[in-house]
C-alpha cells in the first residue's frame, strides 16, 4: 500500500516538478489518487506541495520544518501508533515483571486504555516469536534476546518501513536519546573500508540501527546468550574493530559474545569489496559455495532462455551473496523493502523481466517465496552487469570526417565523443577526404568540410572549434538515431507477430482472471500455446503484476515454451480490475525461443509506449484491428 509520504519521498528526489501522469506511474495508482495524496499531505503538514501546469512540486524545506515541528510534540495526547512502541519499548527495556498500572502512569493513560493496547501488543510479540505473559497485574515479555532485538528494531524503524524509505537514523538516536549515532555511520564505513568490506545505503542504515539496538540493550544488562552464536574466525579481526568503535563512541564495552554477534550482522549487511578473490578467507567467510554453484546454474538458464549472458565471476559473486542474504532473511520471515521510487520496473522493463525469470529460478531452487521488492533489488544487479555488457551492442558509430590541421582533430574527436557517450560511439577518424565513400560504415557523419559525395545516412557540418550548439546538435542527432534503430527493430516485429484473429474487444467490468483466460483462448485457437499456457501466466503474476498505471497490462509468461511468438490483444470497453489497477488494454505475449535474439529491444520498445497514459488511451479507444496496428506503430 502507497500513500501520500511516498508520494513525498518521490518528489524529494529532483528539485522540479513532477507531472501527474509520472507520478502515478512511478506509484502505480490513477492520476487521481495521486491528486487525493496531494491533498492529505498539504493537509498534514501544511502547504508543502504546489502545483502548476507543469506538475507538483515540493517545498522541501518547508515539510523539514513541519516534520521538526511535530517531532517535538510530547507524549501526551499521542497516537496509539507511537504509544504501543513506548509500550514495546518498556516491556523489553526491564529485566523483571512490569505492572500494568505502573505502565499507565509512566505512559500518561487510563489502565483501559493500557489493556485495549495489550491486544495489539501480544499479537505483535508474537510476530517474533515472543510471549507477552501476565500474572495478575503483572507483565513479562519473554522470548530470546535476539528476538527481543528484531522486536525492538522493528518498532524504532517502523514509520521508515511504513513509507518505504530509508531508514531515519537521527529518528532512531531521538528514540534512543543517542546523538552520538547521527556521525557513527561514517565512522564505521571507514572502520569497515579498512578490512575491504563494504556497505550499501540501504545496509549501512540497517546495520547502525542493529548496532544501536545492541548498545542499548546491553546498557539496559541485557545480552545475546543464543547457544548457536558462532561465527567464521575470519571476521574476528572486523567484528573485534567495530566493537572497539562502539566502546570509543558510546562508552560500552561490549561482551565477547556481542563480537560474535557482531560478525553474525556483517555477514547479513556488509559485502567483500572483491568477492570474486575466493582466496581471501575474509571473502570465504561470506561467500557460501551452495549459492556461488545455484546461481550460476540460474545464469545458464536465463542465458538459454533469454539468450543473455550474464556470466561473469564478480557478478556471480554478488549475486551469490545477495541471495544468501534473501534466503536468510526469509527463514525469519522478513524481507528488503524498495525504497519508493526505485523500482525499474518501468524504467528498465527487460531488466525487471530478467529479474523476475531469476527470482523465480530461486524459488524453485531453495523453496522460499520471493516478494516483489526482493525482485526490485536483484533488478539493480542485474542492470549493473547488462550497463557494463552492452554499453556498446546498441550504440550509434558515428565518423568524424576532419582534415589534419597539426593536432586540432584530437580535441574535435575527443569532445564529439564525450558528446555521444550514452548512445554512440566514434568508431573511425577520417583526415583525407577521398577516404569518405558513399559506403562509409557509419550512422552519422560529423564534419568539419563539406564531403564529396552525399552520403546516406546523416551528416552533422561543423567548424574545427566546437560550439556548444555544434555539441547539443550531435547528441541530439545522436539521441534519435538510437531510439529509431529500436523502433524500426520492434515495429518490423510485431508486424509479424499481430494477427487478425488475434485481436478482439471486450466488455470489461470483470477481475485480472477472466481477461487471462480470454487472451489465453484467442492464442489458444490460433495454435500458439498448448493448454498449460494460462497456468503458466497465472504464475507470473503472482511473483510481479504486469499491469501499469497507464492502464495496461501485458501478461506473459517467465519462459518461451509457445509453439510460435504471437500477441493476443483485448480492447475493454469498461476497466478490468488488475490487482486492484483499473486496465483497459490487455497485450497477452506468448514467446518461442526462436524469438530470443530480438526479445530485448522489442520487450522494451513495447513496454515504454504502454507505459505512457496518453498513448494507451489512444490504443484502447480503437476499434479494429488494423486501426489498432498502425496506432502502436505510430507510438513505438
Amino acid at each position: 500500500m502507497t500513500d501520500f509520504e511516498d508520494l513525498l519521498q518521490v518528489l524529494q528526489e529532483e528539485p522540479r516538478p513532477f507531472p501527474s501522469s509520472e507520478l502515478a506511474a512511478r506509484l502505480a495508482v490513477s492520476t487521481r489518487t495521486i491528486r487525493n495524496y496531494v491533498t492529505a499531505a498539504n493537509s498534514h503538514y501544511g502547504k508543502v506541495v504546489s502545483s502548476s501546469h507543469s506538475g507538483y512540486r515540493l517545498d522541501a524545506g518547508a515539510l523539514a520544518h513541519a516534520r521538526a515541528k511535530s517531532s517535538t510534540v510530547g507524549s501526551r495526547g499521542e497516537g496509539p501508533e507511537a504509544r504501543l512502541v513506548r509500550l514495546l519499548r518498556a516491556l523489553a527495556a526491564d529485566q523483571g515483571p512490569v505492572s500494568v498500572f505502573d505502565l499507565a502512569e509512566r505512559l500518561c493513560v487510563s489502565d483501559s486504555t493500557i489493556e485495549g493496547d495489550l491486544g495489539k501488543a501480544r499479537a505483535l510479540v508474537a510476530q517474533f516469536g515472543l510471549r507477552l505473559v501476565r500474572k495478575h497485574d503483572l507483565l513479562t515479555l519473554q522470548g530470546k534476546e535476539s528476538d527481543q532485538r528484531r522486536l525492538m528494531r522493528h518498532v524504532l524503524t517502523g514509520a521508515a518501513a511504513h513509507r518505504r524509505q530509508f531508514i531515519d537514523v537521527a529518528a532512531v538516536a531521538h528514540q534512543l536519546r543517542e546523538p552520538e549515532l547521527l556521525g557513527f555511520k561514517k565512522r564505521l564505513r571507514n572502520v569497515l573500508n579498512e578490512f575491504q568490506l563494504s556497505v550499501n545505503e540501504w545496509a549501512a542504515d540497517e546495520l547502525v540501527a542493529h548496532i544501536a539496538v545492541m548498545v542499548d540493550r546491553v546498557r539496559q544488562g541485557h545480552s545475546v546468550q543464543d547457544s548457536l552464536l558462532a561465527a567464521d574466525d575470519a571476521l574476528a579481526p572486523v567484528s573485534h574493530a567495530v566493537s572497539e568503535l562502539i566502546a570509543e563512541v558510546f562508552g560500552v564495552r561490549v561482551p565477547e559474545r556481542e563480537v560474535a554477534y557482531l560478525a553474525l550482522l556483517l555477514l547479513t549487511k556488509a559485502t567483500p569489496m572483491s568477492p570474486e578473490n575466493a582466496g581471501s578467507p575474509e571473502v570465504r567467510a561470506f561467500l557460501d559455495q551452495h549459492y556461488i554453484t545455484l546461481v550460476t546454474r540460474i545464469v545458464e538458464r536465463l542465458n538459454h532462455n533469454y539468450l543473455v549472458d550474464l556470466a561473469d565471476e564478480r557478478f556471480i559473486a554478488f549475486l551469490a551473496l545477495h541471495v544468501r542474504s534473501l534466503v536468510q532473511r526469509a527463514s525469519h520471515h522478513d524481507s528488503e523493502r524498495m525504497p519508493v521510487g526505485q523500482s525499474v520496473k518501468n524504467t528498465h522493463p527487460l531488466v525487471h523481466e530478467l529479474a523476475v525469470f531469476i527470482a523465480r529460478q530461486i524459488e524453485r531452487e531453495t523453496g522460499i517465496e520471493v516478494t516483489e521488492d526482493e525482485i526490485g533489488f536483484i533488478a539493480f544487479h542485474v542492470g549493473g552487469r547488462l550497463l557494463t555488457m552492452h554499453a556498446e551492442d546498441d550504440e550509434v558509430s558515428v565518423a568524424v570526417v576532419v582534415p589534419r590541421y597539426y593536432d586540432v582533430h584530437v580535441p574535435l574527436t575527443r569532445a564529439v565523443a564525450a558528446a555521444v557517450t550514452g548512445n554512440g560511439r566514434v568508431d573511425r577518424v577520417i583526415t583525407e577526404l577521398e577516404d569518405v565513400g558513399p559506403d562509409l560504415p557509419a550512422d552519422l557523419i560529423v564534419t568539419t568540410v563539406p564531403l564529396p559525395l552525399t552520403p546516406d545516412v546523416p551528416v552533422i557540418r561543423t567548424g574545427l572549434l566546437l560550439t556548444d550548439a555544434d555539441l547539443e546538435r550531435i547528441r541530439e542527432m545522436t539521441a534519435n538515431i538510437a531510439a529509431g534503430h529500436k523502433r524500426f527493430k520492434a515495429a518490423a516485429w510485431l508486424t509479424t507477430v499481430m494477427e487478425p484473429e488475434l485481436f478482439t474487444r471486450i466488455p470489461g467490468g470483470q477481475g485480472r482472471d477472466g481477461a487471462l483466460a480470454t487472451a489465453a483462448g484467442l492464442l489458444a485457437r490460433a495454435g500458439a500455446v498448448g493448454p498449460e499456457f494460462l497456468g503458466q501466466v497465472r504464475e507470473r503474476e503472482r511473483l510481479s503484476p504486469t499491469s501499469f498505471a497507464s492502464g495496461a497490462a501485458i501478461p506473459h509468461t517467465i519462459e518461451m515454451t509457445a509453439a510460435r511468438t504471437a500477441i493476443a490483444v483485448c480492447l475493454a470497453d469498461r476497466p478490468i480490475d488488475w490487482d486492484g489497477m483499473p486496465v483497459r488494454l490487455v497485450a497477452m505475449l506468448c514467446l518461442s525461443a526462436d524469438s530470443r535474439d530480438s526479445f530485448g529491444d522489442v520487450f522494451d520498445a513495447v513496454i515504454r509506449a504502454l507505459v505512457d497514459p496518453a498513448k494507451v488511451t489512444r490504443l484502447a479507444a480503437v476499434d479494429s484491428y488494423d486501426a489498432f496496428v498502425a496506432a502502436m506503430l505510430d507510438v513505438l
